[in-house]
């Protein structure tokens, strides 16, 4: 346990090898194309052999890693340009049904919103699809972004040898074209992403935590887009939620298990609106539950 599910939708899903960091999962949706991975420390099993960890974790104090990179298609129809702004996107945790927050609650977001400024909690009371989470340009801890190969933004059909980092099957939605290329997959193993925003603010020199404040001005979020033209990658990580035990350390001390109520739990990058998914990362626990 727990069983890691990757994908473009809900309904889309592949279970990926966890901390093969150097195969991630090719996904394309309609509105992403890209690499995704995911690590987990002291994963493991009781049914399947899985490989515990990496050496990512190594010298590190960190309970897991999600990490993507890829580029964002011009899909959004509330805009001429059709581009997204870092004011649209959200990166939530989240579950299908309505879920059982912990006594203290409150002090968790507060621990949270702490470390990201970009943090909201509105929706964790709601009955269906109940969330909390950040926009994704405040909620990663790593951002790197760098300019395409190609400054063409091409959706074009994708061959197999243009997926050769993959080794579970890549998963589609409705075969949307592909936005390509978003290579070079280098970072797994030890060589991790540094914080590097140049490209898209050129003229300031921020770490993760400026990034971080910066855009949790909306005045902000709304003065940028995710540029087809770039590749975005990003590290998403924390050492106070552990996915392998399913205990987490935020002030309070709580079992996710009693949380969730037997629910899987998904982050999800989505607009606002929840109509529009670039990506699911899906954590199943039915195997612990039984």
């Amino acid at each position: 346990m727990p069983v890691i599910k990757i994908g473009p939708t809900y309904n889309s899903l592949q279970q990926y090898k966890v901390n093969d960091d150097k195969h991630p999962l090719f996904v394309n949706s309609s509105h992403f194309t890209g690499y995704i991975t995911v690590r987990l420390q002291n994963h493991h099993h009781k049914n399947d052999p899985v490989t515990k960890s990496c050496s990512y974790f190594e010298n590190r104090r960190r309970f897991f890693s999600f990490q993507f990179q890829g580029r964002f298609k011009p899909t959004n129809p509330n805009r001429d340009d059709h581009l997204w702004t870092f004011d649209d996107i959200l990166f939530c945790a989240e579950t299908e049904s309505s879920i059982n927050p912990p006594m203290g609650s409150s002090l968790a977001v507060r621990f949270a919103g702490y470390i990201d400024p970009g943090f909201n909690a509105d929706g964790m009371f709601l009955k269906k699809r109940p969330w909390v989470g950040s926009w994704l340009i405040c909620g990663m801890n790593v951002v790197k972004v760098w300019k395409a190969e190609s400054d063409n933004i091409s959706m074009r059909k994708v061959t197999k040898s243009q997926i050769h980092h993959s080794s579970p099957v890549p998963t589609f939605e409705n075969n949307a074209s592909p936005l390509l290329p978003i290579e070079p997959w280098v970072y797994y193993g030890k060589h991790n992403i540094e914080e590097d925003t140049k490209v898209i603010l050129p003229e300031e020199n921020f770490n993760s935590s400026k990034r971080r404040n910066y855009f949790s001005q909306q005045s902000n979020r709304k003065d940028y887009v995710f540029n087809p033209s770039h590749i975005y990658c990003c590290d998403f990580f924390n050492n106070f939620t552990n996915f392998s035990t399913m205990n987490a350390d935020m002030i309070i001390k709580f079992s996710m298990s009693n949380v969730l109520r037997n629910q899987p739990l998904r982050f999800v990058c989505r607009n606002r609106g929840g109509d529009a998914i670039f990506f699911v990362i899906e954590i199943d626990y039915s195997d612990l539950l039984k």
